[in-house]
This record gives C-alpha cells, structure tokens and sequence, in this order.
C-alpha cells in the first residue's frame, strides 16, 4: 500500500536540487523566526559553498542577517532569467 512518512522523506531527500543545476537562479530565503527576507545569487553560492551543494543544505547554513537564528527558514528557488522577453508584451502603445 502506502509507505510511511520516513519513507517518503527519504525518497524526497535523495533528489535535492544541486546548485549546479540552477545557477540562474536565485534562492529566497525567508527567516521563520522574524520573517526577514533575503534573496541569494546561486552563481555567487556556488563561488562560496561550490557547485555539489544542494539548495536545502545552503538553506540549513544559512544566518539570518536580522536575528542570527540559523536554520530556522523556509526558501525557494526563483528563475530570474529572461525578464526581458517577458516585459515585451507589457509595453503600452500610444493612445
């Protein structure tokens, strides 16, 4: 049938994302303790921690700058990329 919930953590952890595998990315990082955010280049993590290194265990290092908790947070990966080609659509014409 299903299998437990250690089981599926498991499997889970097995394919976190290596930070190679977006460095056109950015990673939004958001303190659980005083909510302060942060957004961090992958290209520039990479240069730091190098590019093995997975996207939640930049996360579990991570010191919010605010309330120095570590580890407390919640983050996402945000593709920046092309911001260009998505504004052509936006520009308005004269009237």
């Amino acid at each position: 049938m299903f299998g437990s919930l250690a089981d599926v953590l498991n499997a889970r952890s097995t394919t976190m994302t290596k930070l190679s595998s977006i460095p056109d990315h950015q990673l939004s990082i958001t303190c659980g303790l005083c909510k302060h955010h942060s957004m961090l280049e992958v290209a520039n993590l990479i240069a730091v921690v190098g590019e093995d290194a997975t996207a939640h265990e930049v996360r579990q290092r991570y010191s919010c700058p605010k309330c120095k908790t570590k580890g407390n947070n919640t983050y996402q990966i945000i593709y920046r990329g092309n911001s260009d080609i998505a504004l052509d659509g936006a520009a308005v014409g004269p009237e």
